[in-house]
């Protein structure tokens, strides 16, 4: 008995074709590849305009692994991942956390929407709904080596201070952490050492008062 979908048929036919061609030609998705131009457009004059660090800090890093909390309305997780794969030549990993369907706030996102967004993508993709400290805490071990953990400013401050203590253990001696102060503000990079002192810092009683002060 032949098993599969028809794009995993297909795709295993033509093993020099991406399964993300298959993919767009069955569902009828359609994300085009990243060009010079469009890149040199996300990281120049993309709004709101705290972005504009983050797709630098991947094509720069050339980074593979990704972990964002917080996705707003999931715009910029599909942005980060157009310029991820284009700078980079291996595997791109993506993981998103967030509330999803429980939001209270605007902007609303669905998870069944999003998951059709991110299948348009070569990118093994894993979403996961909840708040951040249990979602962290769950999935913390299975996502060792990441290169750069995205923090929306639309995170809860407590959720932010029950996830960090899981961080350290995530990075690697390269990695990243982008913290933003609130929805559409600055973000500010912290590199390992920084995530190790705020972990120490909260785990000894301290306040994260300000994410990205």
């Amino acid at each position: 008995m032949i098993s599969g979908t028809p794009c995993e048929l297909v795709a295993d036919r033509f093993p020099g074709v991406s399964k993300r061609f298959w993919l767009n030609e069955f569902q009828g998705v359609t994300v085009k590849p990243l060009s010079a131009f469009g890149y040199f457009r996300l990281s120049m004059f993309s709004k709101p305009a705290c972005n504009r660090r983050l797709f630098q800090v991947i094509k720069k890093e050339q980074c593979q692994s990704f972990l964002e909390i917080g996705l707003s309305d999931g715009q910029r997780s599909q942005q980060m991942l157009q310029v991820a794969e284009k700078y980079s030549d291996a595997p791109i990993r993506y993981t998103g956390v967030d509330l999803f369907d429980a939001r209270d706030a605007q902007p609303r996102l669905k998870l069944i929407d999003m998951h059709k967004a991110l299948k348009a993508f070569d990118a093994k993709c894993q979403l996961v709904p909840g708040a951040a400290g249990q979602a962290i805490e769950r999935i913390a071990n299975s996502h060792l080596r990441t290169d750069i953990i995205i923090v929306s400013g639309e995170t809860e401050i407590s959720q932010v201070e029950a996830a960090i203590s899981f961080f350290p253990r995530m990075l690697h001696a390269n990695s990243l952490v982008l913290l933003q102060s609130k929805p559409d503000g600055h973000f500010k990079l912290l590199n390992r050492l920084d995530v190790e002192r705020w972990a120490t810092k909260i785990e000894t009683g301290g306040r994260f008062a300000d994410k990205a002060a």
